[in-house]
């Protein structure tokens, strides 16, 4: 059980697996930040976790090492007890970049939905309490009406809409990204409170 939380935990530091390949494009070597969202979205729909990482803000590495983390994800997608795959994965919003200090940032909002499917082999699979547990727990997180759980498979279905963080300063000379979750003791170890009070600005 303890590892399914920490899967769920990994797969939402970084935006995940796509299937909506329309909403992708061919790579190139641009570098505004619709051309590398792009980039980084299709690097997520084609399942490219290396890529995903050299698309990542690079200061996460300081906190969590890039190695440990490519590791998570790796796991975190062949699990023993639980599939666990992306869908719809879709830019909503780009907010206007705004400067601060040596560095650019922009909010940018994305929707998806995580599909959780349980193994047969696995305690999880063959425990519909358990199942219901899980729904539970991600329906007081995410909400009642984006939270569904089919009884006859086991498959949980979590719509969510999420904000990240695009920043391209003296730690990322290119536009990278970063889950945006405020209040993280991650997410104020990496930026400045200046950065993060104009990015609650953004509603």
């Amino acid at each position: 059980m303890k590892q399914i939380w920490i899967v769920f935990a990994v797969l939402f530091m970084v935006a995940c697996k796509s299937s909506d390949k329309k909403k992708t494009g061919t790579e190139t070597t641009g570098t505004s930040l619709e051309q590398r969202l792009s980039y980084f979205m299709k690097a997520n729909d084609n399942m490219d976790i290396e890529k995903v990482l050299d698309y990542t803000y690079p200061k996460l590495f300081e906190i969590v090492p890039r190695a440990q983390l490519l590791q998570f994800m790796k796991d975190g997608f062949n699990n023993k007890e639980v599939k666990v795959e992306m869908d719809s994965l879709t830019v909503d919003k780009v907010y206007p970049v705004f400067e601060e200090g040596k560095g650019n940032y922009a909010k940018v909002i994305y929707s998806m939905v995580m599909i959780m499917t349980f193994t047969k082999d696995s305690a999880q699979g063959n425990s519909d309490e358990t199942n219901e547990m899980i729904r539970a727990t991600m329906a007081e997180k995410y909400g009642e009406n984006n939270v569904n759980l089919d009884k006859a498979t086991g498959v949980l279905r979590i719509r969510q809409t999420s904000p990240m963080i695009a920043a391209k300063d003296e730690h990322s000379k290119e536009w990278t990204f970063v889950n945006l979750k405020e209040g993280d003791a991650t997410i104020n170890k990496m930026f400045s409170k200046e950065v993060l009070d104009k990015l609650a600005t953004y509603n």
